[in-house]
């Protein structure tokens, strides 16, 4: 990759905006929390996945009664456990061509990025936004407003895709744990009409497929909606991209109300034209494009000023998730 990378302070992002690889084995894909239509035989006796539960074979081969109902998802006849799958820590990015990359923290001040694949879930339109849940399944928010899921591990998609029931078409996105140490999760979005400074905080109701809208409360914003990173200790943050180069802020998740003060990353020449955020190890790392030039910046949350990490990226990226599996605390690279 043609990274040119100017650390400076490094104190070691999950969603985006943009304006407008060979498969692993089955038992190595998360596909455990969305399954793809199990196969329509199986042995007698045995277990099998039907969406997220657990069901036995019947003596013809058939899947029959449920079993189990797996709150992180079903793999191999078994429920999955969170946090369980490889990689399941790490930063991910989208780009403005749908490949995906995995963005791994540790690797700075190399080259950190590495690419996955291309997504192939919805060909005809590009990404907006970006998640990642605790199962390894990235959540995809297309231009068309469109949901679609895929692996992390391959790209491959999982399930059918859908519009969220009551949403506007596009919305910066990230998972939040319910509370310190919970092994739940909130999908938090927000969006609203484009030029408008009030938007809304909502959640994204995954129990249901595709999701459900539910608005929270009225967020202010500066004309753009912001795009969202959430922690494993249950708190929300949202990267907004103006003025200047914008500035990441703590929100109330209840309230949309700021917490404290933000962490501002500085001015720009030209508008931001494109925005990723996520969250990892006590860092906010901000992917960004202006004036044609696709930048990171690194914005510590205790010590040290945002700093420009790598420049002249080779993709532009326009969506970033992070699982609340990632760590809380800073670590040294």
């Amino acid at each position: 990759m043609r990274t040119a990378l100017a650390l400076a302070a490094l104190g070691l992002v999950v969603s985006c905006k943009g304006r407008d690889a060979p498969s692993s084995s089955p038992a190595a894909r998360p596909d455990g929390a969305a399954s793809v239509a199990p196969s329509p035989r199986c042995s007698p006796g045995a277990r099998t996945c039907v969406a997220d539960a657990v069901v036995a074979c019947r003596a013809d081969g058939t899947p029959g009664a449920q079993v189990e109902a797996c709150a992180a998802g079903c793999r191999d006849g078994a429920c999955v456990d969170t946090c369980a799958v490889q990689d399941v820590e790490l930063v991910y990015v989208v780009d403005s061509d749908a490949i995906l990359y995995a963005f791994d923290p540790r690797k700075l001040p190399g080259d950190a990025f590495r690419k996955i694949a291309a997504l192939g879930c919805d060909p005809s339109r590009s990404v907006n936004s970006m998640a990642v849940d605790r199962r390894g399944v990235a959540w995809l928010g297309y231009q068309n407003g469109r949901v679609h899921r895929a692996s992390i591990i391959d790209g491959s998609c999982v399930g059918r895709g859908g519009a969220p029931a009551g949403a506007p078409q596009t919305f910066g996105m990230g998972f939040v744990t319910d509370g310190p140490k919970a092994t739940t999760e909130t999908l938090f979005v927000a969006a609203g009409a484009f030029g408008t400074r009030t938007k809304t905080l909502a959640r994204l109701d995954t129990a249901q497929l595709p999701p459900t809208w539910r608005p929270v409360a009225t967020l202010e914003t500066d004309g753009h909606h912001p795009e969202l990173t959430g922690t494993g200790d249950g708190r929300l943050f949202a990267y907004f991209p103006a003025p200047g180069r914008g500035r990441v802020q703590e929100l109330d998740r209840s309230t949309a109300a700021p917490i404290g003060a933000p962490w501002v990353l500085g001015d720009a020449a030209d508008a931001v034209e494109a925005y990723a955020f996520a969250h990892w190890g006590g860092t906010f790392y901000v992917f960004t494009t202006v004036g044609g030039v696709s930048s990171v910046h690194a914005v510590p949350m205790q010590a040290g000023a945002p700093a420009r990490i790598a420049t002249d990226l080779p993709m532009r990226i326009v969506g970033a998730g992070v699982s609340t599996c990632a760590p809380l605390l800073e670590r040294a690279p």
